[in-house]
């Protein structure tokens, strides 16, 4: 399925970037969304149309989908908690949706923006789109393969962190938990994991058990397993089926070389 034109918000990382050379390969059209504050400037090696937006200006992404008769809407990249909150003016339809919720975790924001897209009849596509070859298989992908079994308790730990909307990652080693992420981020998770074990870790990566595709899937990539190998880590378990893997065969190529394992988890039916 081809879409007549498609927004994408982009954040930061390589997941936009992974779309739009698939977009570009696919003839599918896009206008670009990009994100102040995450100076993602690869986003210009591509000819789309760009235009340069506030986070917290749901209303001017609206109002530029209707004016150029876009109906879908994608989002890929991070957008780190200190860009959000660097310049916290929101237009007037952005401080509607978000402020009267309860609950401002990830996922009730991003339901909440999606939200007010769907009020003016553009739809969110799932982030698999055109991702295919981006998304993790099951199984060990490394010469080294863990025993999956050994890590039970840190996969159920991860997906109950996941579950509460708190993090997505944690660092276990010798049965244990030594550190589970919160609005730190995956990479300070791993380095205070790391400094507490003192001892060769795993990070364990997982989705929402009943994760939206539409947002928020995990990622990894060499940034992280590179930090892995520089901490003393053994390798990284996550999620099959609803991971993405950033780089994939570079990404491999630098865990077999260095003897770390990664492991697409996938639950049994």
């Amino acid at each position: 399925m081809k879409f007549k034109k498609l927004a994408l918000i982009a954040g930061g990382g390589e997941l936009p970037l992974i779309f739009l050379r698939n977009a570009a390969k696919n003839g599918q059209d896009v206008l670009v969304f990009e994100i102040q504050g995450e100076g993602n400037s690869r986003l210009s090696d591509f000819k789309f149309e760009k235009i340069k937006i506030k986070p917290a200006h749901l209303e001017d992404m609206i109002k530029i989908c209707v004016k150029k008769g876009i109906k879908h809407i994608m989002f890929l990249g991070y957008v780190r908690p200190e860009t959000l909150l660097k310049d916290i003016i929101f237009d007037e339809r952005t401080r509607t949706a978000f402020f009267g919720l309860k609950d401002k975790s990830a996922k009730s924001l991003m339901e909440s923006a999606i939200a007010e897209f769907e009020k003016d009849g553009i739809k969110t596509v799932p982030t698999t789109y055109l991702m295919d070859g981006a998304i993790m298989p099951a199984g060990a992908l490394t010469e080294i393969k863990p025993d999956i079994r050994e890590y039970m308790y840190a996969v159920n730990t991860a997906r109950s962190l996941a579950h509460l909307d708190v993090g997505q990652t944690v660092v276990a080693a010798s049965g244990m938990i030594w550190a589970a992420e919160a609005m730190e981020g995956t990479d300070n998770c791993i380095r205070r994991g790391a400094k507490l074990s003192k001892q060769p870790f795993t990070v364990v990566k997982m989705a929402r058990p009943e994760q939206d595709i539409r947002y928020d899937i995990p990622a990894i990539g060499l940034r992280t397993i590179k930090l892995v190998k520089s901490l003393g880590g053994r390798g990284i378990i996550a999620e099959a089926g609803r991971t993405f893997l950033l780089n994939k065969e570079e990404l491999l190529r630098y865990a077999d070389k260095n003897k770390l394992f990664i492991y697409g988890w996938r639950k049994s039916k």
